[in-house]
């Protein structure tokens, strides 16, 4: 008995102990828990760092300049292809758009009357010249007269003429091209009846290719010939020269054409839409900075801000051309100066910056 008293009284120890040790806890929670700060706000943070910014430090560099235009690839040398007889048309194997070789067959005209004469005017050359041979056999043996004889002659090669002749117009029932090239106009289709001189086909010559660019008055007069070029293709950009500068815009659009010549083998086509840039600088150390970095002030003046000693301090600069996102300035900093890009929009003179790595 007194062994179970004891026992229950050591149980009672441990919830006293428990229940103890529980309200200290809820005691030190009440009264001693750490007191939660404000959060710190961005004006704060700004006050006691400054504004975050990202800058740039300036340093001369190679900068090129290109004007970008857009314009279409053009054949600089095309024929024309015409009809030389009059004739229906029995068939027609290209149309628009399809490349030829020199030589290849691109309509033909019908032939049976032409062949139908040919046949005829054959048998009359052989009859006319085997009447020749028999003559000139009895001339020999004095049955034929030397007048006789030169008028066989003259039937037996006037004959020979009708017939190259008619061999002649059978050559030209067959339309060809007369260059490897493109078709670029079509203007007949079987069953036509066409006429000596009437156009069929037009043929682009594929090695002598060139690009218009259309150019508007503000720019043309920044485009002198002998200036870099360049087209790009769908392989990628290729060389291009400056052909000729038209000095008359068109009527209807008021552009002006400039021609670019590009090399054999350019793998462009007649009224292939294209981009196309002309180089106006190249300048071996130029003054560039990311074009983020300007901000327009009252739409007249042009500033960066320069980080000195954690203050932007603000410089207004005159620029030159842009390119590619970055701009290229003619005076206002110097090189080794840093200016501020990220944050440029927010800035005032002698406003307090935090510079930040740029991500």
């Amino acid at each position: 008995m007194n062994s179970m008293k004891k026992g229950k009284t050591s149980y009672r120890w441990i919830w006293w102990l428990l229940l103890i040790l529980l309200v200290a806890f809820g005691a030190w929670r009440i009264f001693f828990r750490p007191v939660p700060q404000p959060p710190v706000s961005v004006a704060e943070i700004r006050s006691r760092e400054g504004i975050p910014v990202t800058v740039h430090e300036v340093a001369s560099s190679h900068w090129e300049h290109w004007i970008n235009f857009f314009g279409r690839a053009q054949a600089s040398s095309e024929v024309t292809i015409a009809a030389e007889r009059q004739e229906y048309v029995s068939s027609v194997n290209v149309d628009v758009g399809d490349q030829v070789r020199n030589g290849q067959v691109l309509a033909t005209l019908d032939v049976r009357v032409t062949r139908e004469r040919l046949a005829a005017q054959e048998a009359s050359v052989a009859e006319k010249q085997g009447r020749y041979r028999r003559l000139s056999a009895l001339r020999s043996a004095g049955g034929a007269s030397v007048q006789e004889v030169e008028a066989a002659l003259s039937d037996a090669k006037s004959a020979q003429a009708s017939l190259k002749d008619i061999q002649m117009s059978l050559s030209r029932m067959t339309i060809t091209s007369p260059l490897d090239g493109i078709v670029t106009g079509r203007s007949v289709e079987t069953g036509n009846l066409v006429s000596p001189g009437q156009t069929l086909f037009s043929v682009a010559d594929l090695e002598a290719i060139e690009v218009v660019l259309d150019v508007s008055p503000k720019d043309i007069f920044k485009i002198v010939r002998g200036m870099p070029a360049r087209v790009r293709t769908p392989n990628g950009w290729i060389k291009a020269g400056i052909k000729r500068v038209d000095p008359v815009a068109d009527s209807s659009t008021g552009l002006f054409s400039v021609i670019l010549s590009v090399p054999p083998g350019s793998g462009l086509s007649p009224g292939q839409a294209l981009e196309a840039q002309v180089q106006d600088e190249d300048i071996a150390d130029a003054i560039v900075v990311p074009y983020e970095a300007l901000k327009q002030i009252g739409g007249e003046r042009t500033v960066v801000y320069v980080e000195t000693d954690g203050v932007a301090e603000e410089r207004d600069v005159i620029t030159g051309g842009s390119y590619e996102g970055s701009v290229r300035i003619l005076s206002g900093v110097e090189p080794g100066q840093k200016v501020v890009v990220k944050g440029s929009d927010r800035m005032f003179p002698n406003a307090r910056i935090w510079v930040q790595e740029d991500q």
